[in-house]
Order: structure tokens, then C-alpha cells, then sequence
């Protein structure tokens, strides 16, 4: 997995482009991300030296200072680095940049999130319809994901997880295990989770499947005919048990509505692979806390490197929970109640966040 982090900026303001270049730059070089910038215009390169980390590439730019000119060779230059290598992510700073950066990338086969940072949500809904990738706005204030409609998502939980997903340690059992969870009289869901079994039937090393929570007599006899283990479900403690055992999660359910399931997995530390449908982009960032697959060839590509890359998968898994803590662990949900009323975080909680990033 790329661990390069590519910034296409438009004409720098004061403080940087919408207050929020420099600042993400910063939190992601002290992270220890490697990052390129990519200037559309050559008057910012002053000001772009002397702020960027030492860790910062600058991409070196040619003669042109502002028209069309400067917008093709800006074209040509993030071209260029998207075919050094698929980056982590991209991030597009202000209008141009958001313009330039979703043509040359929409249809594109790297598939790394956009990070648009605009200070108006309705220009963000324009430039996003229609994409075919996770898309996420950055204000001053929040990040929040976005859907192909160009709306903030709405989808997904509004109350936080339990803390027991995030306090169980992770366990893998001894074989592959990857699991799912459903309604118990979801006979789509089943079916869709026993076709992708038997697909996988042969791949080594062996794979074994759980369904997490209770069936339906008509969903037990499907399971049970594909090998499929029937994991206890009955409450958290029970689902963060047979999460901690598993290697990966994957949501079958087409339609996104087991964003509840996967967000307990996310919380549990285990990389899910989804589609690319609302409930789903709202909690996994492609390649970062798991896997949107469009096909089923994808879909057993992503597992399939999953199962072989242990460095990967834990990676990953730590990313999911990270990201589960963050949208819906205890400590935000209580911070994000508070601030919402004009209250101030309670004394603590900056602690208990900053520890557990």
C-alpha cells in the first residue's frame, strides 16, 4: 500500500489555500506520510518553499505563470506523478484545483480517495456527482465524507459504538476467518455470502466463513450447506468476540444496510471490504481502511491480498479502527454533543482523544 500523499493546489491566499493546505500538510508530515505538491501556479513557489516541510516534495515546475498554459502543464504534471505510483490519496486545493484534479482523475484506474478543501459545500456537491471513488470535503472545521449525489453523508449511525469493539484485543484465529453479519431471515444477504464462498473455494491458504448473529431456519440450511460457521451474536460482547477472531469482514448486502455490522468491525479493528454505495463510503476510506469494490473480481483480488499480506491487514485493521473511533467512538460523540450546544469539551476528553489516534 502507497504511504504517498499528493496535493494539487490552486493560487495560493494568505495562510494557504482556504487556511487548510499548510495545516494538512503539517498533521501529515508528523505522521511520517510522504507527500508531493503539485502548483498550478508558478508566482506560490516562493511562498511554497519556504513553508513546506523538509519531508515535502515540490514538484518541479516549468516556465508559465497563469492561463491555460500554466492549467496543461499543471495537467501534465499531475499525470506525471499518478503514473510514479497509485498515491494514498489526493488532495485538491481550492476550485482549480478541484476542476483540474477531477478530470484528469475521473475514469482514471487509480482509485485513491479526493480530499476537496473548498470553503462552500454546494461547489464540493458539483464536483463530486458522479465520481467513481470515496470523496471527502475539507473545511477549516471538519472533514466529512460525500456521496456521488455531492451531499454530506447522511447514512451510517448516529450514536457511538460500543467501547467494548474498541477495548477487545484482536486474536486472529490460527486459519483465514473472514465474517459477515445479517438479519436472520436476510436470505438475499446469505446468498450473496455463500456465492462469494464458493468462489473461494480452493484458495490457499483454506478460508473459512462465519455468519455473526442469528438465522432464520431458511438461512442456517444455506449457510450450513456452504461450510459456513454460525458465530454467536446475542449482544456486543458476543460480536466483539467473533470480530477479534476474524481476518477480514466483508459486507455482502449490495444495497449498504449492514453499515451498523460494519462499523462494529471497523471499531474492532478489522479491515471490511464493501461496495461502493453511500452507507459504505461514509465508513471505509479506499485503501486506507479497507477495500470499495465495484465487481466481484475486485472484491476476491482485495481479499486475496489481504490473506497474503499480514503487514497489510493489520495495517489496515488499525486504520478501521482509528477511523470507527474517530466517527463514532465515546469520547466524539460526547465532544461533538457538547460542542453542538456551545459547550466546551469536558476537561479530559483531549486527553482520552489524543491517546487513542
Amino acid at each position: 500500500m502507497s504511504s504517498r500523499v499528493l496535493h494539487l493546489v490552486s493560487r495560493l491566499q494568505p495562510g494557504g489555500r482556504g487556511q487548510t493546505l499548510w495545516p494538512t500538510v503539517l498533521a501529515l508530515a508528523d505522521a511520517g506520510v510522504a507527500q508531493s505538491l503539485v502548483l498550478m501556479d508558478t508566482r506560490d513557489l516562493p511562498q511554497a518553499r519556504l513553508m513546506q516541510p523538509a519531508s515535502v516534495r515540490l514538484v518541479e515546475v516549468g516556465p508559465g505563470r497563469a492561463g491555460l498554459p500554466a492549467i496543461r502543464r499543471a495537467a501534465v504534471d499531475l499525470r506525471g506523478e499518478l503514473a510514479a505510483g497509485s498515491p494514498l490519496a489526493v488532495h485538491l486545493h481550492g476550485l482549480s484545483a478541484g476542476l483540474l484534479g477531477r478530470h484528469v482523475l475521473r475514469g482514471s484506474s487509480v482509485q485513491a480517495p479526493l480530499f476537496f478543501h473548498l470553503d462552500h459545500d454546494t461547489l464540493a456537491a458539483r464536483l463530486v456527482r458522479g465520481l467513481d471513488r470515496s470523496a471527502f470535503l475539507v473545511q477549516r472545521d471538519r472533514v466529512e465524507a460525500l456521496d456521488t449525489a455531492g451531499r454530506p453523508h447522511t447514512a451510517g449511525l448516529s450514536a457511538p459504538i460500543d467501547e467494548v469493539y474498541f477495548d477487545t484485543a484482536r486474536d486472529e484465529a490460527d486459519t483465514p476467518l473472514i465474517v459477515t453479519t445479517g438479519q436472520p431471515d436476510d436470505l438475499a444477504c446469505a446468498q450473496t455470502f455463500v456465492q462469494l464462498a464458493v468462489m473461494l473455494t480452493g484458495l490457499r491458504p483454506t478460508l473459512t466463513f462465519g455468519w455473526i448473529g442469528d438465522a432464520s431456519p431458511a438461512v442456517l440450511q444455506m449457510l450450513q450447506a456452504a461450510q459456513i460457521r454460525l458465530l454467536r451474536g446475542q449482544d456486543a460482547h458476543d460480536r466483539a468476540r467473533a470480530l477479534s477472531r476474524a481476518w477480514l469482514y466483508v459486507a455482502p448486502d449490495l444495497g449498504g444496510g449492514d453499515g451498523q455490522g460494519m462499523a462494529e468491525a471497523m471499531a474492532a479493528g478489522v479491515p471490511c471490504l464493501g461496495r461502493p454505495v453511500a452507507t459504505h463510503r461514509a465508513l471505509i476510506v479506499h485503501a486506507l481502511s479497507g477495500y470499495l469494490c465495484n465487481r466481484n473480481n475486485d472484491l476476491l483480488a482485495a481479499i486475496a491480498r489481504l490473506v497474503e499480506a499480514e503487514s497489510l491487514r493489520h495495517a489496515m485493521g488499525q486504520a478501521a479502527r482509528t477511523r470507527a473511533r474517530h466517527r463514532h467512538g465515546r469520547h466524539r460523540f460526547r465532544a461533538s454533543m457538547r460542542l453542538a450546544h456551545g459547550l466546551a469539551p469536558m476537561a479530559g476528553l483531549h486527553r482520552e482523544l489524543v491517546g487513542t489516534v
